[in-house]
């Protein structure tokens, strides 16, 4: 049933975007390595490391346009007063997390609260010295409400990173049509891949934090809570999205899985 939901889940990500948008997957699988619960308990250590991750980001490639080259070997982006380009979903345990685009924009404030961070480089620096190839994303997803009774904020941060100092999996940022600094190749694909051995000249992980305060108004009392997972990865896919698809083809998947569920259901009462 889980594969189900994510597959649903995957379709909602995808007709979010245009039809003719150039998308790209970096698909991605590593374990659980560490838990911080700064407030409250959101998930237990105990139960959740060593647990498997597996996930994707989606990237807009043509959002992701307009960093900045600070030097030859590096490239950076902050995308925080615009359009984010990035969605991300992801499995731990069994249990389905995701952030999207749909709270970019607060309207409360009349401004936009994306806050993605897109990084990339490799090469020789002014000294000569060899600079891994590497690559970086964040996503964030913030929400915010008020109303008589309560106020309402969260925020959820991903990001991951991957690096290999021996192997050039990346190619060199390149000329674009209407950007006034050199970008990276967003659409390349590659498999990146990690066997966790020593000095293999790799490494690849990164973090997901749940932050959440709810204040009750009536009672005037306020709920934080503060969670950092981290991850180490052993798998990295960059591919192209081929095709987005219609609203047709995603009410039918809809549908499907609404009948799944009830067969599912009612088979479950049939048997007890």
């Amino acid at each position: 049933m889980l594969k189900i939901i994510t597959a649903t889940v995957t379709l909602l990500y995808l007709i979010s975007f245009s039809s003719s948008a150039a998308l790209m997957k970096f698909s991605f699988q590593g374990v659980i390595t560490g838990v911080e619960n700064t407030e409250g308990a959101y998930w237990d250590p105990t139960s959740i490391v060593g647990a498997s991750i597996t996930g994707y980001m989606i990237m807009d490639t043509e959002l992701a346009l307009g960093g900045r080259e600070e030097v030859s070997y590096y490239w950076w982006n902050n995308i925080d007063s615009d359009p984010g380009a990035l969605s991300t979903n992801f499995d731990i345990a069994d249990v389905n997390y995701g952030l999207s685009s749909q709270y970019d924009f607060n309207a409360m404030y009349d401004s936009y609260v994306t806050d993605e961070f897109l990084e990339y480089g490799g090469g020789i620096d002014e000294n000569g010295k060899p600079i891994a190839d590497h690559m970086g994303l964040r996503d964030t997803e913030q929400y915010e409400e008020s109303s008589a009774n309560h106020d309402l904020f969260y925020s959820k941060k991903f990001s991951f990173g991957i690096s290999d100092i021996d192997n050039e999996f990346l190619t060199d940022f390149r000329p674009v049509p209407g950007q006034s600094e050199p970008q990276p190749d967003w659409l390349q694909e590659y498999v990146w891949t990690d066997d966790g051995s020593l000095n293999n000249g790799k490494s690849g992980g990164g973090s997901y934090r749940y932050f959440e305060t709810h204040s009750d108004l009536a009672t005037n009392q306020t709920s934080r809570i503060d969670s950092t997972l981290t991850f180490s990865f052993s798998q990295v896919t960059a591919e192209q999205i081929t095709a987005v698809p219609s609203p047709t083809t995603l009410w039918f998947t809809l549908s499907a899985f609404a009948f799944l569920l009830t067969r599912s259901r009612a088979l479950k009462t049939h048997l007890h």
